[in-house]
């Protein structure tokens, strides 16, 4: 079997350029660091998201606004990836581990939790 090339190494930088470019407006910084803190303090957590965490969880909402075809970043689309991007990050109690808690039930409450800012779009 044979492999076509699909891009060059020059568009390929380039791509991975773009998430650089999206905007993610202040609000959205504090709310992906509150989100991280919140599961830290969260009782079932025995060690929560990091700042590494948080770095990736920026990451991935770029990404997501970059599919959406925007050159921001929004709160739903923090939302969106949070999960896939913190669940398996979480290192549960010794109890909550026994009591079968779910990591991806830990995220979604700390997003229920936390305070969902009110972003508005940029001007184009």
């Amino acid at each position: 079997p044979t492999v076509d090339r699909v891009l060059d190494p020059d568009a390929v930088a380039a791509l991975r350029e773009v998430p650089e470019s999206v905007r993610v407006d202040d609000d959205l910084l504090r709310y992906a660091a509150a989100l991280a803190r919140a599961t830290r303090e969260d009782r079932r957590v025995e060690a929560g998201v990091s700042p590494r965490g948080t770095q990736r969880l920026f990451e991935t909402a770029r990404a997501a606004a970059v599919i959406a075809d925007r050159e921001f970043v929004t709160p739903d689309d923090v939302k969106r990836v949070a999960e896939p991007t913190l669940a398996h990050r979480l290192v549960l109690t010794p109890d909550a581990a026994v009591n079968d808690v779910d990591e991806r039930d830990v995220i979604a409450d700390v997003l229920d939790r936390v305070a969902v800012p009110t972003v508005e779009a940029p001007e184009a």
